[in-house]
């Protein structure tokens, strides 16, 4: 059945093969004993095709939810695209810490709380939160050596 979900799958891994192409004229990962320049957009067209095809998997099978009203998806994306700009504004005063959390927290309870509900969406988003905070400073500031900023705190 072609729904939107799937329209937007398709059209999404066109644009993953357009930056994978992009990605794989920069020199490869680890060939000269570092990550490299091409090391992120790898990951990110490997994570952008998995995310699609699994939508596609689950839409050509008929598993996919009937989804959620347009009035809520129009609402979560624009809270989605307000907490990014607030997490973007806030990374440099707060801190990688503070914003990185606080952000991941919000974003996870965003779209978690309808689903499981508010209650377990706190816990679940709180452990999202400490996840994905805890693995992006290994990431960027042991992995790479990169500066991250303090905030005023």
């Amino acid at each position: 059945m072609m729904n939107r979900q799937v329209v937007f799958a398709l059209f999404i891994l066109v644009l993953d093969l357009g930056y994978l192409l992009q990605a794989l004229e920069l020199p490869l990962p680890f060939a000269r004993g570092e990550p490299g320049p091409s090391f992120l957009p790898l990951i990110l067209v490997v994570l952008l095709a998995v995310g699609a095809l699994g939508v596609l998997v689950e839409n050509l099978r008929g598993e996919a939810s009937a989804g959620e009203r347009e009035g809520d998806f129009a609402l979560r994306s624009v809270a989605l695209i307000a907490l990014t700009g607030g997490f973007i504004a806030a990374f440099e005063p707060l801190g990688y810490w503070i914003a990185t959390a606080a952000y991941t927290f919000a974003v996870g309870w965003l779209f978690e709380q309808e689903r499981i509900g508010p209650l377990r969406a706190l816990a679940t988003s709180a452990l999202i939160s400490i996840g994905v905070t805890g693995v992006g400073w290994l990431f960027f500031q042991q992995l790479f050596d990169l500066f991250l900023p303090q905030g005023m705190f």
